[in-house]
């Protein structure tokens, strides 16, 4: 990796990750914060450290995709709630590399057209495209694939996460996009875009594991239920009355051979007040590797693990932090990649990592 080198970087969306993401190129370093997208017009024209909860950082906010392009950036961090191809493909033509959490973690699996697409723009550019995040892209590729190298055997592979969204500060995702406060019949009926979403998303992330041990994806499964509340939820992002979803399972099946190899689950719930009364705990993630030797390996975030604790911390928060900090880490080293897709199973651990902190 090139020493000293600072790549411009600019923050496309300021959601819940995007703000965690503008604050960490702010204070990096190696990352100099060039220019950031927006679509809200309430937020158009406001510096970015603004739209952070931070101090300004002289970038103004726009939605003019043109002054991206003119920006001179190395990189686009890349984070709106659903991608668009051809935003992705316009930035990687034009020589920007692009990294997200929101999609792209194995390209070469997507229909051929779609990533014919992606990456003809990619040579035209001489651009790198690498998607991220924690879940796909760390437990459930990059965590589950180390620990299958300790196996003599696999059999299968299961990643669980578990998540209280009660602190979630985005009623665009979690009412909008996921379903929560909605009726059980319409959520069946109508399965939010985030979802279907996640379903391509999950996809790519258990075809890349599956095609790491050599194997091929013959099919894929996909199961979602849901559960209503109780009693009235008052959580971050809104209102959920009794009798409308407050909490969801999923679970993700890619088949080889007509069985499950790869299993991603799902744990999302707004409160505990619920029917059927599942218990789920706050954030945590889960890998249970079968096979010779079997294992089960997980985390979870802590406001420290040395010393006091914080009784007001926020695991939620940690976790968009983490989805976040994968990608931003990364950045230095997709601009140094060769044109192309850069999977997370292609990137070493040690070209990811952040500046020491305050002790």
């Amino acid at each position: 990796m090139s020493e000293g080198r600072v790549y411009r970087v600019v923050q496309w969306a300021t959601g819940s990750v995007g703000q965690l993401s503008i604050r960490a190129i702010h204070e990096r370093p190696r990352l100099d914060l060039v220019g950031c997208y927006v679509t809200r017009p309430e937020k158009m024209g406001r510096d970015a450290g603004d739209l952070a909860q931070i101090d300004p950082v002289g970038v103004r906010a726009t939605g003019d995709i043109a002054d991206v392009l003119s920006s001179g950036a190395d990189c686009v961090h890349y984070a709106p709630l659903h991608p668009d191809d051809d935003e992705v493909c316009r930035l990687l033509e034009a020589g920007l590399n692009v990294v997200t959490p929101t999609f792209y973690v194995h390209p070469a699996a997507l229909p051929v057209d779609r990533a014919r697409r992606l990456e003809d723009a990619c040579r035209r550019g001489g651009a790198t495209l690498h998607g991220t995040g924690i879940h796909p892209g760390f437990s459930g590729d990059r965590l589950a694939l180390t620990l299958a190298g300790l196996c003599r055997h696999v059999q299968q592979i299961i990643v669980e996460e578990v998540a209280d969204l009660a602190p979630h500060p985005s009623r665009e995702m979690m009412f909008d996009g996921l379903g929560f406060g909605a009726t059980p019949e319409h959520v069946r009926a109508n399965p939010p875009a985030v979802l279907q979403t996640m379903d391509a998303f999950f996809g790519q992330s258990q075809r890349l594991v599956a095609e790491a041990f050599g194997a091929e994806v013959d099919g894929f499964e996909t199961e979602h239920r849901v559960a209503v509340a109780t009693e009235t939820m008052r959580v971050r992002s809104g209102t959920i009355a009794p009798g409308r979803v407050a909490a969801q399972q999923f679970e993700w099946r890619s088949l080889v051979a007509g069985e499950p190899l790869v299993i991603y689950r799902g744990f999302w719930k707004m409160g505990d007040a619920l029917d059927p009364p599942w218990s789920f705990s706050t954030l945590k993630y889960s890998v249970v590797i079968e096979g010779e030797p079997a294992m089960r390996c997980g985390f979870e975030p802590g406001s420290t693990f040395v010393g006091e604790a914080d009784p007001g911390f926020d695991p939620g928060a940690a976790g968009r932090q983490w989805t976040a900090m994968l990608g931003v880490n990364a950045i230095p080293a997709v601009c140094e990649a060769a044109p192309g897709f850069l999977t997370i199973d292609e990137l070493a651990p040690g070209r990811v990592l952040p500046p020491l902190g305050p002790r």
